[in-house]
């Protein structure tokens, strides 16, 4: 099962995802983590505290409130010789690496919390992997869902036989991402949200901020025809 860590200013969730139950790596305290977007000292003492190390670390998307922690975690697992890969959605590589500054600043310009951003910003690394719609979250039973709208390149992560989704910024509970970015796309979300509530309605929605959900809760709630 998942485990969730609520962090930051803003409550932003990061979850750790267990590493796989047979096969490679099985039983190695290996896993993933999601959107680690502050506080990467208490991120580090809870995997500790439970002998995981993260193999690889995922972004749903590239906005820094869920990626602040991303520098100072990779270079502390460096330090014990130890190495995670960064993966994001490629509609979202421009937040991280050279472009990682401008295209953080020119986002929380635009939603008036340019304070944010010079308060958190570190340099970003550039992405390991490049994630596409389907794509096997490496070290995880999840894969990617593309739900583009909150910004290009917003991802979900589906576990089916688990029924749980880690949606990102695309779906919360009595909530939708906003869209008032300079990559966001209100159509793009609408079809997005569409492609995820049309789920098994007893899916678990793990969301970037806020509570757990469902995802028949929130088709019910926007009128999607889930019960």
């Amino acid at each position: 099962m998942l485990e969730r860590l609520r962090v930051g200013p803003i409550g932003e969730n990061a979850y750790i995802l267990p590493g796989p139950a047979s096969g490679p790596g099985a039983g190695e305290g290996g896993c993933v983590l999601v959107d680690p977007g502050d506080e990467a000292r208490r991120i580090l003492d809870f995997l500790d505290g439970r002998s995981l190390v993260p193999t690889t670390i995922v972004a749903t998307h590239g906005h820094l409130d869920h990626t602040a922690a991303i520098p100072d975690l990779l270079e502390a697992l460096a330090a014990r010789g130890r190495r995670a890969r960064l993966a994001v959605h490629a509609g979202d590589a421009a937040y991280f690496g050279e472009l990682g500054e401008a295209t953080n600043r020119e986002l929380f310009a635009s939603i008036r919390a340019i304070g944010f951003f010079k308060h958190y910003w570190k340099g970003m690394p550039a992405p390991d992997l490049l994630l596409a719609d389907g794509d096997a979250v490496p070290g995880s039973a999840y894969r990617v869902i593309h739900t583009p709208g909150h910004s290009a390149g917003s991802c979900c992560l589906y576990d089916g036989a688990a029924g749980i989704l880690v949606s990102g910024d695309t779906l919360f509970r009595d909530g939708v991402g906003r869209t008032d970015g300079p990559d966001s796309d209100p159509r793009a979300l609408a079809a997005s949200l569409r492609r995820i509530l049309a789920l098994p309605p007893g899916t678990k929605v793990f969301p970037g901020h806020g509570e757990p959900t469902t995802i028949g809760a929130e088709a019910a709630a926007l009128g999607l025809g889930a019960s």
